[in-house]
């Protein structure tokens, strides 16, 4: 605990200039950034990248079993059953837009699983 009173009293006693080159030093040292605006910028990045990159599910075909797909597109969508019949039997047709990928592959398996054929294809934004 010494040591660590002793540092924050050199730090208190230190010039703007002194302190500055101090942080530099143990940025240099340790290799860590400590500028918060490009850790900031970097992250925010990050963030509207994946926001950018969303996929469309589309049916190509409804299989054998299209009651149970019929019945599935109707709770995806909150259709009503005529309504999930008609874009069900109008095949290919988009299921859902604008989803992100884990999202669309949760439904593409639970379809397939059910005799449908998918295909997830990515928005250009």
């Amino acid at each position: 605990m010494n040591i660590v009173k002793n540092v924050l009293n050199l730090i208190e006693n230190m010039t703007i200039l002194e302190l500055n080159n101090f942080i530099e030093n143990l940025e240099n040292k340790y290799k860590f950034n400590n500028n918060i605006d490009d850790n900031y910028e970097k992250n925010n990045n990050l963030k509207t990248e994946e926001k950018a990159e969303s996929y469309s599910l589309y049916l190509t075909d409804f299989g054998k079993n299209k009651v149970s797909v019929i019945k599935i597109v109707k709770e995806l969508n909150n259709l009503n059953l005529k309504e999930a019949k008609d874009l069900v039997e109008s095949s290919p047709s988009i299921l859902k837009k604008n989803l992100d990928l884990n999202s669309l592959n949760l439904l593409k398996d639970k379809l397939e699983k059910v005799g449908a054929k998918v295909k997830i294809e990515k928005e250009n934004v």
